[in-house]
């Protein structure tokens, strides 16, 4: 008979609309304790920019190192949830992907300083990947190695980060054994969620193909947490966030951790970049990557800057149905449209973002922004061919996403680059 409430991947489009399925409400069982947030460790129109694709990434020096399987712990005190947290946060990362068509979040977590380890779903079609890990600039990443069949890829990063390595459990866990999520739920900060395994050796179809050696989880997963680690008490990788069961509560699937394991070591050994899907005629040069950072400390200031790196590469690499989808549908309609908007672009792409301040509560946000773009002199202000702009955008809150609604330019025009 078949299943009526297929599982849903658990990527979250970044315009609040979950192209993979959004879980409904309250369909994954709250574990048995409330999720928890994990705090914080530490004349011109705002530019919307545009970027050249390029199908092949520069390679970049590597500092791989083949994750070592740890054999499940045996009569051991387990550490507790605050203190795995503690150690492990450092070394988990939220992804912003664009794809022509769609941009989306998900999360994945180091193995190696420069090596990271998502699932598949997550960057599918990708044009551009930018991860950021705490509060530190975001870092590029390509993909090494790819496995649609088992929901499995290795992502490369473009510099080391100095984060916690996680490593893998050598056996699946027992039915019963405490586990818990660590992830960026609905674009939330980082979160935890507890459960128990509730099942082993599932086989699961998201419809491109049956897969198998999935745990299954009642830990309360949504969109946004796929790729991210299922974690035991130890603080080691039990399984791979994958897919909920839509309509069905406590029912969520992670790829098990030997299967992970075994991927990756493949791939390190024998991985080949997976060029990244181009999606028209952009100037950014090469991957048209830029780094963001956040200066500003509002509860906000991530999420909102989230929103504003998904816009610029989109722009950055030619998506333009991606980046305009970042617009309210008020402020799209007054450029006219895709089309009209995207003309005129001219040859600008950022980079380089600071997210400054965020001002204002509720629903409706201003925040103040640097910007570096460059473009011809034919398209920059006073011929500029670099500038820095001071830009304030306002947001707006659409129940599942921030969404550009305006801009300003409270310094005026902008200053040719130093």
């Amino acid at each position: 008979m078949a299943n009526e409430n297929p599982p849903t991947r658990l990527w979250q489009s970044a315009a609040g609309v979950a192209v993979a399925g959004l879980l409904l409400a309250g369909c994954s069982s709250p574990s048995p304790q409330a999720p928890t947030q994990v705090p914080e460790a530490g004349g011109q129109q705002g530019p919307t920019l545009t970027p050249t694709p390029t199908p092949s990434v520069s390679p970049t020096p590597t500092l791989s190192v083949t994750p070592t399987p740890r054999p499940t712990p045996t009569a051991i005190t387990p550490k507790g949830w605050p203190a795995v947290v503690a150690e492990v946060r450092s070394g988990v990362g939220q992804f912003s992907v664009t794809g022509c068509e769609f941009s989306a979040t998900g999360t994945g977590f180091l193995i190696a300083p420069d090596l990271v380890v998502t699932a598949a779903h997550v960057v599918d079609d990708a044009s551009a990947i930018s991860i950021a890990f705490g509060g530190e600039p975001s870092v590029e990443g390509v993909v090494l190695g790819f496995n649609e069949l088992a929901d499995l890829a290795l992502v490369r990063i473009n510099r080391p980060v100095a984060g916690h390595q996680l490593q893998f459990q050598e056996a699946q866990p027992p039915i019963g054994t405490d586990v818990a999520a660590l992830g960026f739920p609905l674009g939330e900060p980082l979160t935890l969620t507890r459960g128990i395994v509730s099942g082993l050796d599932r086989e699961v179809n998201f419809g491109s193909g049956r897969i198998g050696n999935m745990i299954q989880t009642d830990a309360a997963i949504n969109p946004g947490n796929s790729g991210g680690p299922l974690l035991d008490e130890q603080g080691f990788v039990t399984g791979i966030i994958s897919a909920g069961t839509v309509g069905a509560e406590g029912m969520s699937y992670a790829v098990a951790a030997p299967r992970a394991a075994e991927a990756v070591a493949e791939w390190q050994l024998r991985g080949v970049v997976r060029a990244p899907v181009t999606c028209g005629n952009a100037p950014a040069p090469n991957s048209g990557f830029f780094p963001m950072t956040i200066s500003s400390n509002h509860d906000q200031a991530t999420n909102i800057g989230q929103a504003l790196l998904l816009h610029g590469q989109g722009i950055n690499r030619g998506a333009y149905s991606a980046a305009f989808k970042q617009f309210t549908p008020e402020l799209g309609a007054s450029f006219g449209g895709e089309a009209e908007w995207s003309k005129g672009l001219g040859s600008s792409y950022w980079t380089k973002l600071d997210v400054v301040n965020v001002t204002g509560t509720g629903d409706s946000l201003v925040a103040n922004v640097s910007l570096r773009t460059r473009q011809d002199a034919a398209h920059g202000v006073a011929g500029q061919t670099c500038s820095d702009w001071r830009i304030a955008y306002t947001v707006v809150w659409d129940g599942a996403a921030w969404l550009i609604a305006g801009t300003a330019l409270p310094h005026g025009n902008p200053q040719a680059c130093v």
